[in-house]
């Protein structure tokens, strides 16, 4: 057995534990009396509704005659879900100083363990690894009017978990059959916002983080492991200047960015090329508009061209998806399709279908996923049972592709809320792994061709629950909650006139 960080895991769940705010325990009140399940620009909650449901923020300067309900300080949703929590606290950390300028901040870890058992025990994927996963700290800057903001995400897995994270179908930046820790500085990005610009609001960013193109972040998800089509459906950890419009339900952006990936958890430079890849992508919003609309259809498109041995190769991505998140009378529903593909410009490209939903009820949060797609195979640095057998060179071409089948399902427990929430999560995955092109054996590469694997640990939430990532200005989900836009308040007042 491996260990990477988890001593530090566990003594940060047993603090969770031990020091979460006694209100933390309030009773969960029965669907009867859940009047407050609501999303921005939909239902608002009645006079009686709890007062801690949702991320409570402390001091927080929002006019509620023009503010949203459920972005006001007693409804803020949970990103994870789509829907607040009844009878559960999640306080933000939120200061604000002279001037008006706000600070905003979150940070969370993830203690696993897993345990991995394919049918062979002589697979070299039988193994049991423990880690200390996703440990991130978020912060934003906000001026006045949130006309400038500041969106920073450092994540510390280059430390807790140097040698990546086990994942069966994992694959990309070097790393395959493990997800790569990633980069210490995740996201540092600038944005300038323009809250009235022809009926609706235009904002320009730039930095590192994330190119306008496919799905929110896995990280802001239900499923701890990460699905295969990360990096096919995410652009990611790239120097990229981002453009967002937004009216009524319809958003539109665009980036310009670096198509290098990094080299490694602590390459910042790998702005080599900046501009010659690009991306856009189209969200339609029903039933509300901003990231708290509970249905979403979107479209991304990208070209990425990243160099290889000397030469640019070009590659053009494509992401469609519907997202659901929103209140029902039990409880709440969160669920998301989308299928991704790509298409290189010299040789074959890759695909994935995926499904994904949680539910909750109470503090119960049971979830689960269904990914079938293709994912490249390289030639692998060790051979089975070393380090190197998860390891490939970056800059090589793939060697052929196997087709995955992986089915994840899990439960997770809010066990306590208050600055520091704690979920319990149990979770378990099948993989079936057949065949694709190169003459890759998946019997001969792992000794079995059906993979089992098992997580349990829980995650740690230190001053609020998880938030969609991968948006920024004007679609920024901490900026929407200090800002949030004139269509947005003009909807709530005219429900709140119905």
């Amino acid at each position: 057995m491996r260990f990477d960080g988890f001593g530090a895991a566990l003594l940060l769940g047993a603090a969770a534990a031990a020091f979460a705010p006694a209100d933390a325990a309030a009773q969960v009140r029965p669907d009867s009396a859940r009047a407050d399940t609501s999303h921005a620009g939909m239902h608002h909650p009645t006079p009686a509704a709890d007062p801690h449901a949702g991320h409570a923020m402390p001091g927080m300067a929002m006019p509620r005659d023009t503010a949203p309900r459920a972005l006001q300080p007693a409804g803020l949703h949970d990103a994870m879900s789509g829907v607040r929590h009844a009878g559960m606290k999640h306080e933000m950390l939120m200061r604000e100083f002279a001037g008006g300028w706000q600070l905003l901040g979150m940070a969370q870890a993830f203690a696993m363990t897993t345990w991995a058992a394919p049918r062979d025990p002589g697979s070299p994927l039988h193994t049991t690894e423990s880690y200390l996963t996703q440990p991130a700290v978020m912060i934003n800057v906000l001026s006045p009017g949130a006309h400038v903001a500041l969106r920073s995400t450092l994540n510390l897995e280059a430390v807790t978990q140097p040698q990546g994270e086990l994942t069966f179908g994992g694959w990309g930046e070097g790393y395959i059959d493990r997800r790569h820790p990633h980069t210490f500085l995740h996201e540092l990005v600038l944005s300038l916002n323009a809250w009235k610009v022809g009926g609706g609001a235009l904002s320009v960013s730039g930095g590192k983080g994330f190119a306008a193109y496919g799905t929110d972040d896995p990280m802001s998800r239900p499923v701890a492991k990460y699905p295969t089509n990360h990096h096919l459906s995410q652009i990611l950890e790239r120097w990229t200047v981002n453009g967002a419009y937004t009216r009524g339900p319809w958003s539109a952006e665009a980036s310009v960015f670096s198509g290098q990936e990094p080299d490694g958890p602590w390459d910042l430079d790998n702005f080599g090329g900046f501009g010659r890849s690009f991306s856009a992508r189209v969200i339609r919003r029903f039933g509300g508009t901003g990231t708290t609309a509970p249905w979403e259809l979107g479209a991304s498109y990208g070209s990425v061209g990243e160099p290889h041995q000397g030469t640019t190769e070009r590659t053009a991505l494509y992401n469609a998806t519907v997202r659901h998140s929103g209140a029902h009378s039990f409880g709440g529903i969160y669920a998301m399709a989308e299928a991704s593909l790509s298409e290189p410009r010299h040789g074959d490209g890759f695909w994935s279908l995926l499904g994904e939903t949680q539910v909750r009820i109470g503090r119960h949060r049971p979830y689960y996923r269904v990914e079938y797609a293709t994912r490249p195979e390289y030639t692998r640095e060790g051979i089975a049972g070393s380090a190197g057998f998860y390891r490939y060179d970056h800059g090589q071409e793939p060697v052929g592709a196997t087709r995955w089948l992986i089915h994840s399902l899990g439960y997770e427990y809010d066990l306590s809320g208050g600055g520091v929430a704690t979920r319990p999560y149990l979770e378990v995955q099948h993989s079936r792994v057949s065949a694709g092109r190169g003459g890759v054996t998946p019997a001969t590469l792992f000794g079995d061709r059906t993979l089992w694997s098992a997580s349990a640990g829980f995650r740690l939430f230190f001053g609020g629950g998880p938030m969609r990532m991968g948006t920024y200005g004007v679609l920024d989900d901490m900026t929407l909650m200090h800002h949030p836009t004139d269509d947005m308040a003009a909807m709530t007042g005219a429900e709140a006139h119905h």
